[in-house]
């Protein structure tokens, strides 16, 4: 009886699975396709033990094999606004960061800001972008470079077309491209793409040398870890170097030039004193 219980429970187990899998294909590629595509689709995803742990479903594992096998269609017929939709987990206010530092890791730096909430009560942040592009912005690519930034991906969406929701949790994620800098270590920062991000541990002061040739105008945001700014340097001067002390809680230390990153393009050294 018990043999014949836990038959019973599995069978049920994987059609549930088998419904959450279907219609999460379903979604991203459309009923019309997957119509048509149905027996391809059956061979594909058969192993359904690829595409769960836990029983939850891997939806960037789903969104691989879509791709790989030319079922994923990501292009527009002419350009045309797309919206991206993030519902970010955190329950700290650096999604936003992490977001437009992964997008710009991806070529993508124009768009506009749709709409921003944020609920405390649930430490989410909803930040909707809009872009004019031929192409749908690639969610194995997207996937991908957020996860390398230990970004789990909760789930994805398509609303529509051109509109898509990605649900990311970033309880234990990093901020991308940050330096770590050892306390008492001296470092050569090569010429910016964007203003330098350090990650310090316990320290007191900080000790920045601009390059003979350049022309630095200071500007540095110290903020806490959960990149809070707790205190800004903003210099419309010339400066060939500058020392400060490090507030207390400061985690990340952000270096740029207040006119442009061309001011210090063949970079700056620092120093961190504890």
């Amino acid at each position: 009886m018990i043999k014949k219980l836990c038959v019973l429970i599995f069978v049920f187990i994987n059609i549930l699975n088998a419904d959450v899998l279907h219609n999460k294909i379903i979604n991203l590629i459309g009923q019309n396709d997957y119509n048509r595509n149905k027996n391809i689709i059956n061979v594909l995803f058969n192993d359904r033990n690829k595409f769960f742990l836990g029983g939850e479903l891997k939806v960037v594992a789903v969104l691989e094999e879509l791709k790989n096998n030319g079922l994923l269609k990501l292009n527009f017929n002419d350009p045309k606004d797309f919206i991206l939709e993030f519902e970010i987990v955190d329950k700290s206010i650096n999604g936003i960061y992490v977001v437009n530092s992964v997008l710009n890791k991806l070529g993508y730096y124009y768009y506009f800001t749709q709409n921003v909430q944020k609920d405390s009560t649930q430490n989410l942040l909803k930040w909707d972008i809009i872009l004019n592009t031929e192409y749908i912005v690639d969610p194995v690519l997207l996937s991908n470079e957020f996860s390398k930034n230990q970004v789990k991906i909760v789930d994805v969406t398509k609303k529509e077309h051109n509109i898509w929701t990605y649900r990311l949790d970033m309880k234990v994620s990093r901020v991308p491209d940050t330096i770590k800098v050892s306390t008492n270590e001296k470092i050569s920062l090569q010429k910016p793409l964007k203003p330098y991000m350090i990650e310090i541990g316990d320290a007191k002061e900080l000790n920045v040398t601009s390059k003979r040739l350049d022309n630095w105008f200071p500007y540095i945001i110290f903020f806490d870890e959960m990149l809070r700014p707790l205190y800004i340097i903003s210099k419309n001067e010339r400066y060939s170097g500058l020392k400060s002390a490090i507030p207390d809680g400061t985690k990340y230390i952000q270096i740029g030039d207040l006119y442009n990153l061309v001011n210090i393009k063949r970079g700056l050294t620092l120093v961190i004193k504890g």
